[in-house]
C-alpha cells in the first residue's frame, strides 16, 4: 500500500496502526495511537434525537457519548480477537469493527443511550436527564 492512502484514508491507517502495535495487553504508545485510529475510522459521528420508550420527549443521543462506547465495544472486541483480526486485510477489519461498534453485543452506543432513558417521561427536549445522588424510595 502507498503511504500516502494510509495518510488519507483512516481505514488504511487504521490497519498499519494495528500492524504497528505490539501485543494489544501491553501498554505502548502504538496502542494509544490505535485507540485513536479506531476513533477515527470506525465511531460514529454527529448526534440524532431519539425518544425513549414510554416517552413522547425527544432526548439527543451520539456525539463524544456514542463515540465512547463505540470506541470500547472495537477495542474490546479487538483485544479479545486480536490473532484473528492482526489477519484481516483492511477492508475486513475495517468491516469488522464496524460492526462490533455499532451493532456488537453492547449494541450501538444511539441505542444504548436512547434504551438508557427506557420510560422516562416530563423531561424537556435539550435538558440532560439526572439522577438523584442516593436511593429515592
Amino acid at each position: 500500500m502507498e503511504p500516502d492512502r494510509q495518510l488519507l484514508d483512516p481505514t488504511a491507517s487504521l490497519h498499519a496502526a494495528l500492524a504497528a502495535t505490539p501485543p494489544l495487553r501491553w501498554p505502548s504508545p502504538e496502542r494509544d495511537h490505535l485507540w485513536l485510529a479506531i476513533q477515527d475510522a470506525v465511531c460514529t459521528r454527529g448526534r440524532a434525537w431519539a425518544c425513549a420508550m414510554g416517552s413522547t420527549t425527544p432526548q439527543e443521543v451520539g456525539g463524544e457519548d456514542a463515540r465512547h462506547v463505540e470506541l470500547l465495544a472495537a477495542m474490546t472486541w479487538l483485544v479479545d480477537h486480536e490473532r484473528d483480526a492482526r489477519l484481516m486485510d483492511l477492508d475486513g477489519l475495517f468491516r469488522m469493527l464496524r460492526g462490533v461498534a455499532v451493532r456488537g453485543k453492547h449494541g450501538s452506543a444511539r441505542t444504548a443511550q436512547a434504551d438508557a432513558l427506557h420510560g422516562m417521561t416530563g423531561v424537556a427536549a435539550g435538558r440532560p436527564v439526572t439522577f438523584a445522588p442516593e436511593a429515592v424510595a
